[in-house]
């Protein structure tokens, strides 16, 4: 992530030392305040992405300061510091609308983990604020574009399971939105005053992941300095997103297991049984039953994570979303106010949609934002693409793939291209189009329907 600006508000100079030496080693911008007015008096000074305040001060109470500071910027992200780790004030910095909290004292590492996973909650906060005003999408399904029959498909199934405390697994390829969709759902549940709180099981090592997600007892090991709720204890009431739900351990899979069987669960270091009332949303890129064939993942786990599926479609299956995406990903770029440009040219987006994909919607936003800033005009045109979009340069063949699978990658983006393409030459004119291609009017409306393109979409 490209660093942000980060503002600590700490009466402890250690901690101002350590807080600003390691951010600002990581690449991000850092101001420190010593004293709760001077961190109140700075804040609306600049435009910060994260706040950290410690809860005890000696001119100001944390949670006081932290009230005021959401009176200037509700969407701040807050991370309180304390050296009283207690599940009282963790609770009660929740409640205040803090993301998360940091006990004293605390490594670089325990810092980074925590300022990454606020960061990229203000990331997702701002991604919706943006699609809600330039798409004015309905509030309970903001963050996922598309009006596509895939995306009104899986959309439906969000819409009908979100409310039932069922788990539930996210499948899709990487680049598809899986952690959105699980937004979605939070978002639509009876949980959706209280906490979403997501982790990447892959991202971690093992100890890490399982003090971050069952807490840790004061000892429990080298460097547990004090006791610390993990994600399990502070999303009571809420909903746990566990991405990369694959890479899980076999250890880590045996005690997740204990947890959705029971609803109990112990602290590393600890013997206190401890109740939760969560519900799970995992998500994963590969396939589960694959996984357990070959026996790196419980059949039993897998079962009691995936009470119900929802498959996230590829682009390449929803090529008719591209013009939707891109517009909205060049009204992020233009909201920066850095640089302007007006539109997505006809002939880019025919372009667009005669590609592939295989990074999916990650990969579209990564084109649309060089293309925004190579482009010279106030339009993105086919020169602006890269070479291997432009000329519909596909990615090398993978003959492991089966047939059935290796033909949607390759041949079907071709499809879709030529058929919007023609349609459009044709202002939408199903038999104009069919003779231009020299098929059948009704062969070439049973290839419409097979790519769900709509002639009605290429009208004047």
């Amino acid at each position: 992530m490209l660093g942000k600006r980060v503002l600590v508000i700490d009466d402890e100079p250690a901690i101002l030392e350590i807080c600003q030496a390691t951010l600002e080693q990581n690449g991000h911008r850092v101001h420190t305040c010593p004293t709760g007015k001077e961190g109140l008096a700075t804040f609306p000074e600049d435009d910060f992405d994260l706040v950290l305040i410690d809860l005890r001060m000696h001119d100001i109470d944390g949670l006081t300061l932290l009230g005021k500071i959401q009176a200037v910027d509700r969407g701040i992200v807050a991370v309180m510091i304390t050296g009283e780790p207690t599940i009282e004030s963790a609770v009660a910095a929740v409640k205040q609308g803090a993301f998360d909290y940091l006990p004293k004292p605390f490594s670089p590492d325990q810092l980074m983990i925590v300022v990454s996973r606020g960061l990229n909650q203000k990331h997702l906060l701002d991604e919706n604020e943006l699609l809600r005003r330039s798409l004015k999408l309905r509030p309970e399904f903001e963050g996922v574009v598309g009006t596509s029959r895939a995306m009104d498909r899986m959309m439906t199934l969000v819409g009908k399971v979100a409310e039932s405390d069922s788990s539930v697994v996210v499948i899709g390829e990487t680049g598809t939105g899986k952690e959105l969709v699980s937004r979605c759902l939070h978002a639509n549940s009876s949980r959706r005053d209280a906490l979403f709180l997501p982790i990447n099981c892959g991202a971690l090592p093992e100890h890490l992941l399982e003090s971050e997600l069952f807490g840790h007892e004061k000892g429990a090991f080298t460097g547990a300095m004090t006791q610390k709720p993990g994600l399990l204890e502070t999303a009571q009431g809420g909903t746990v997103f566990l991405d990369e739900i694959s890479a899980l351990s076999p250890n880590l899979q045996v005690k997740l297991l204990r947890v959705l069987q029971e609803r109990l669960f112990r602290r590393v270091g600890g013997h206190r049984e401890i109740a939760i009332d969560v519900r799970f949303i995992s998500a994963t890129n590969e396939e589960l039953e694959d996984l357990i064939a070959k026996g790196t993942f419980r059949s039993d786990l897998y079962y009691r994570l995936n009470v119900i599926s929802i498959p996230v479609p590829p682009l390449r299956d929803r090529l008719e979303d591209i013009p939707l995406l891109a517009r909205y990903f060049l009204d992020q770029l233009n909201a920066k106010g850095d640089k302007r440009v007006a539109s997505v040219s006809r002939e880019a987006i025919d372009i667009m949609q005669g590609f592939g994909w295989p990074g999916n919607v990650r990969e579209l936003q990564n084109v649309v934002e060089r293309a925004f800033w190579l482009t010279d005009s106030d339009s993105i045109v086919p020169q602006d693409l890269p070479v291997r979009i432009s000329e519909g340069v596909q990615p090398a063949i993978d003959a492991s793939l089966p047939y059935g699978e290796a033909k949607k990658i390759y041949l079907e983006p071709f499809e879709r291209g030529y058929l919007s393409r023609l349609l459009e030459e044709n202002g939408g004119n199903v038999s104009r189009a069919a003779e231009q291609a020299g098929l059948h009017r009704s062969s070439f409306q049973r290839l419409l329907k097979q790519h769900s393109i709509r002639s009605v979409d290429h009208r004047p």
